[in-house]
C-alpha cells in the first residue's frame, strides 16, 4: 500500500541556485513535484544520509529535469531511492522566488 507524506515547500531564492536543506520526515521512493515557471534552467537532486549540522554531505542524484520559461505548473515524480534529507538545484541562477511544492511517497 503507497503512503505519502504531506507536502512541504522547497524554496529558491532570488538570486539563488538551491533551495536549503530539507528534511521529509521520513524514508522515501520518490518525490512529487509540482513545478512553477522558472528561468530556463536544469533541476536536479542532491540527497544526504544526514543533515549537514549532523555531518552529512549531499551527493547529485538522478537526471535533470529540463524547464524554459513557458514551463509552469508541472507535474513530476523522481525517483529517491530511499533518502530523508534533499536539496533541489537549478543549474542557473533564478531572477525571483520560486516555490516547489513537494512530498514523499513511498510505495
Amino acid at each position: 500500500m503507497s503512503s505519502f507524506g504531506s507536502w512541504m515547500n522547497a524554496s529558491i531564492s532570488a538570486g539563488a541556485t538551491a533551495t536549503g536543506e530539507i528534511d521529509l520526515g521520513g524514508l522515501y521512493d520518490y518525490l512529487v513535484l509540482l513545478i512553477p515557471g522558472m528561468d530556463t534552467c536544469k533541476l536536479s537532486l542532491k540527497v544526504a544520509e544526514k543533515t549537514t549540522e549532523q555531518g552529512g554531505s549531499y551527493y547529485e542524484l538522478g537526471q535533470d529535469v529540463k524547464t524554459d520559461e513557458e514551463s509552469f505548473n508541472r507535474a513530476d515524480v523522481w525517483r529517491l531511492g530511499g533518502f530523508r534529507h534533499i536539496k533541489i538545484v537549478a543549474s542557473k541562477a533564478q531572477s525571483a522566488a520560486r516555490t516547489i511544492r513537494i512530498r514523499g511517497w513511498r510505495t
